[in-house]
């Protein structure tokens, strides 16, 4: 007797359903996605699907939570690298987050109506993973300004208008416009650096 395909594929399958759910909650919407649309779109039975999430936030909390520990994962130990300096750990930083954030682009289910979406402890966890990449990219900046690197008035402001200027990409490159990604990074770069001084 063949086993459910739920049991013979599990984490394979798992990591499908978040794949294809990532995208219609990208195209669609949260609210406007059903558990039906996602079993459909993975071609399995919604029975199948609870076999893995026991509901549709449990799957927008995995999606979420999966690109925010691999973004976390990524940045931060480049900005806490102290063998390399400040100024250098900002570009490669400007670089992933702009990289990964076109890479991932459906996974970037962000804004208050996916935050309210979560559990409160859902939402701590989220808030927590921000936090320590905010909390890195404002140290790096900190650590420039007293090496003499940086010259910022206001670091915790500059974190801010930074993140934001970067955040800001998944509204509106797409590969097909005008400027490549390479040349994007560039010109990110550049304006990071005047904005930091350099």
């Amino acid at each position: 007797m063949a086993r459910k395909k739920s049991l013979d594929e599990g984490p394979v399958l798992r990591d499908l359903i978040l794949e294809r759910a990532s995208v219609l909650f990208h195209e669609r919407g949260y609210s406007a996605t059903s558990i039906r649309d996602l079993a459909d779109a993975v071609g399995i039975s919604s029975s199948t699907m609870y076999h893995h999430f026991t509901n549709k936030q449990e799957v927008l909390h995995a999606i979420v939570s999966r690109f925010m520990t691999d973004f976390v994962d990524a940045t931060v130990p480049v900005l806490r690298d102290a063998a390399l300096p400040p100024a250098e750990r900002v570009r490669r930083v400007v670089r992933l987050h702009l990289e990964l954030s076109d890479d991932r682009r459906p996974e970037l289910l962000v804004g208050n109506p996916i935050r309210y979406a979560l559990d409160p402890a859902q939402q701590a966890e989220g808030i927590k993973l921000q936090t320590a990449y905010h909390d890195a990219f404002r140290d790096v900046l900190a650590e420039g300004v007293a090496a003499g690197e940086f010259r910022i008035d206001d670091v915790t402001v500059t974190t801010m208008a930074v993140l934001d200027m970067l955040n800001g990409l998944r509204e509106w490159f797409t590969p097909s416009g005008r400027l490549t990604r390479e040349a994007l990074v560039a010109q990110y770069t550049a304006l990071v650096e005047r904005m930091l001084g350099r």
